[in-house]
C-alpha cells in the first residue's frame, strides 16, 4: 500500500493543490471543492496495484468532485471506476435528464468517466474503488452509462458488493499474494457481468452471464466455504441452474467443484490452526468451522493434503511462533 496523500502532513496553504494532484493521479482530472476551509480539510488517499488494475481508498471531509467538459477534452479517460461506500453517504449527478445516484454505507457507485459529473458527500466519508481499463470491461460505452445509473437492478449487485467489500478488508494481503492477478481477472469478469445485467440488454446480458458463470460459482463457493450445507445442489440452486449444467460448466473448464471446495476448506483450516490466537480452540471445532462435520474425515484429508496431522501441524506452528 502506498499513501499518496495525508493532509495532516501537509501545510495548510498547500493542501488543496496537493489534493487535486493526488486525485488526478488516481481517478481522472476534475475540480475539487471542500465544505470546510483549508485549515479543516482532511484527505487521506491510499493506493494499490492489483494485477493491472488501480485500487484506491479516499477518506475525506465533506467534498465535491466535478468533472466538466473541459476535463474530458483534456483527458478522455478510458476507464470504468466502481466504488463501495465505506463511510458517509455519497451522491453522483450526471445531468438533468438522469436521476441522481446515491449510496449509503456498503452501497455501490459506478462512475462513468466519459461524461461530466458531480460526485460528493457531506461530513467525513470514505470510498474504496477499483478502476478498470474500458477495453478490459469490453462493453459499449452507452451500455456502461445505462448500467451505472441502475446498478441495483442487477441480480449480481449483492455478489459484486460482497466481493468488493471483501477486497477492501484485505487489500494488503490480496495485492501481495502470488494469485493477485487471478483476483484482478475475477474482479473484471464480475464487473462485466454486473454491468451487462444492470443494463438489461439481452444481447450482452446472455453472453456475458454465460462467460462469467464459472467466476460467479467460484466467488459464491468462496463466500460460503464455512457453510456445512454447501453442496453442488445448493450452488446450482443459488445460480438458477441444474446440477447437470453446473457440472458441465465445471468440466468444460477442467475444474472439479468438489475437490476445489475441499481444498479451499483445508487451506482455511490449515491457516487457522497456525494462529496463536486460536491455540485453545479444539481441532474438531476448527474443522466444523470449515465445513468438516466428521473430525476423523478431516484428519485423513488434512494428512493427505499436507503430509502430517492437524495436531502435528499445530504443534509445529506453535513451536515456530515461539522461536520467532
Amino acid at each position: 500500500m502506498v499513501v499518496l496523500l495525508d493532509t495532516r502532513t501537509v501545510a495548510t496553504n498547500e493542501r488543496l493543490p496537493a489534493i487535486s494532484a493526488a486525485l488526478e493521479g488516481t481517478t481522472a482530472p476534475c475540480e475539487v471543492r471542500y465544505d470546510d476551509g483549508p485549515e479543516r480539510v482532511f484527505t487521506r488517499i491510499e493506493a494499490w496495484r492489483l494485477g493491472d488494475l488501480d485500487v484506491w481508498r479516499n477518506e475525506a471531509s465533506g467534498m465535491r468532485m466535478t468533472r466538466e467538459s473541459r476535463h474530458l477534452r483534456a483527458d478522455p479517460d478510458g476507464r470504468v471506476a466502481i466504488a463501495v461506500q465505506e463511510a458517509g453517504r455519497s451522491l453522483i449527478h450526471y445531468d438533468d435528464a438522469d436521476p441522481d445516484v446515491r449510496a449509503g454505507v456498503g452501497g455501490l457507485i459506478c462512475v462513468d468517466l466519459t461524461k461530466p459529473y458531480d460526485y460528493a458527500w457531506r461530513g467525513l466519508g470514505s470510498a474504496f474503488c477499483i478502476s478498470v481499463p474500458a477495453e478490459q470491461v469490453g462493453l459499449p460505452a452507452h451500455l456502461v452509462r445505462t448500467a451505472s445509473r441502475q446498478l441495483r437492478t442487477s441480480p449480481l449487485y449483492g455478489l459484486f458488493q460482497r466481493h468488493l467489500l471483501g477486497l477492501a478488508r484485505s487489500t494488503d494481503a490480496v495485492t501481495a499474494d502470488p494469485a493477485a492477478a487471478g483476483v484482478a481477472s475475477a474482479s473484471v469478469e464480475l464487473l462485466r457481468a454486473l454491468l451487462a445485467s444492470a443494463a438489461h440488454d439481452v444481447r450482452f446480458e446472455r453472453s456475458t452471464m454465460a462467460a462469467t458463470l464459472l467466476v460467479q460459482i467460484r466467488a459464491y463457493v468462496q463466500q460460503h466455504l464455512r457453510d456445512g450445507d454447501l453442496t453442488p445442489a445448493t450452488v446450482a440452486r443459488a445460480h438458477n441452474i441444474s446440477e447437470r449444467h453446473l457440472f458441465r460448466v465445471c468440466a468444460a473448464a477442467d475444474f472439479s467443484l468438489e475437490q476445489w471446495i475441499i481444498g479451499r476448506r483445508l487451506a482455511g483450516a490449515h491457516e487457522e490452526l497456525a494462529r496463536a490466537s486460536d491455540v485453545e480452540v479444539p481441532i474438531a471445532s476448527i474443522a466444523r468451522r470449515w465445513g468438516f462435520r466428521d473430525p476423523a474425515h478431516f484428519t485423513r484429508r488434512f494428512k493427505v493434503a499436507y503430509g502430517l496431522t492437524p495436531r502435528d501441524w499445530r504443534s509445529i506452528a506453535r513451536s515456530e511462533a515461539g522461536d520467532a
